[in-house]
């Protein structure tokens, strides 16, 4: 389907090739009115007065119709940068809800707690800088690779080295789940990078914490 703006250029071609075929019929009347008697010079001076006024009104409509495809061009993008803000703000809101949950249930004082909260907050604003990186990570392993960097007793990423783990036991095992509802991958370590366990599209999905609590 063809756009308002191909339509409108295609119109404005139409209307530049008025425009010069008026202005030029014009400027060879008002050199046909100087040089001719002063009788016949009135006539071609009314003459002109026509065609150089179709002339302007042809202009003045292939101004109104450019700033008409212009200031649509700048509602479309406002429109494309709100939505933008929307999804990475859902997308933020996801995170933060669940990561300050693994907050909750792991600091043991108050002190404890403002001192994670505050780290994450620093490590949030850093994430969402480049929007576009931060929304392409699968949800539950960003979560759960956020949670680890501020020092929460989860699954670090993979490729990443856990804190050493209880004799007898291994370092996956002696980590808890702390996600809550977000589960692993069948090796027991938090879902890689490309893998996802939630919805198609998390981001627009305003029941997904619920589902996956």
């Amino acid at each position: 389907m063809r756009s308002a703006a191909d339509i409108a250029s295609e119109l404005d071609e139409g209307l530049k090739q008025l425009f010069d075929a008026g202005l030029e019929l014009s400027l060879q009347v008002q050199a046909d009115a100087m040089a001719a008697e002063p009788a016949e010079r009135a006539r071609l001076g009314i003459t002109f007065h026509r065609l150089s006024r179709g002339v302007r009104q042809t202009a003045a409509l292939r101004l109104r119709m450019a700033r008409e495809v212009e200031r649509s061009g700048r509602e479309t993008s406002a429109d494309v940068i709100k939505l933008d803000d929307r999804r990475l703000a859902k997308r933020k809101a996801h995170v933060k809800a669940a990561v300050e949950c693994l907050i909750w249930t792991e600091a043991e004082s108050d002190e404890a707690l403002e001192d994670l909260k505050a780290k994450f907050e620093e490590l949030l604003d850093i994430e969402t800088q480049d929007a576009d990186t931060f929304e392409a990570e699968p949800l539950d392993a960003q979560i759960a690779r956020l949670a680890w960097v501020i020092g929460l007793s989860v699954p670090p990423p993979q490729g990443e080295v856990s804190a050493k783990p209880t004799e007898g036991v291994s370092a996956v095992e002696s980590q808890p789940n702390l996600l809550s509802g977000i589960p692993l991958s069948p090796s027991g370590t938090a879902p890689p990078r490309g893998e996802h366990f939630g919805p198609a599209d998390p981001i627009l999905a305003d029941d997904y914490r619920a589902s996956s609590a």
